[in-house]
């Protein structure tokens, strides 16, 4: 019996650290960021179209401050393709993220 109640003893105390565990690793990783807020959030960017394809463009692009990204080439779908835009030409744009998560731009004109 005592071997039990000792059992049950080490495993309550066992469930109770791991969830503490857990709680403040959850607080480290959203401490400073409003991460909602991020990816609702309008936010622009500037680059180089790499590629077109109907309704999405890959584009090289520099940093992104307001999402704390580097400088890098990716595909995104455009919500309105303008027929003008083509591989070669440098571009600003406006973007957030829809709701499956893709970024989606709003708006990209020539530069």
């Amino acid at each position: 019996m005592k071997r039990l109640t000792l059992t049950f003893a080490l495993l309550a105390c066992f469930g109770f650290a791991q969830a503490a565990s857990h709680e403040h690793e959850m607080k480290h990783d959203m401490s400073g960021h409003d991460m909602l807020g991020m990816h609702t959030a309008m936010h622009q960017g500037m680059g180089i179209v790499k590629a077109v394809k109907p309704g999405k463009v890959q584009i090289a692009h520099e940093p992104i401050p307001s999402l704390e990204w580097p400088s890098m080439t990716m595909w995104f779908s455009v919500k309105d393709m303008p027929h003008d835009i083509k591989a070669g030409d440098k571009v600003h744009f406006e973007m957030m993220q829809g709701n499956k998560k893709q970024w989606m731009i709003e708006k990209i004109e020539k530069k």
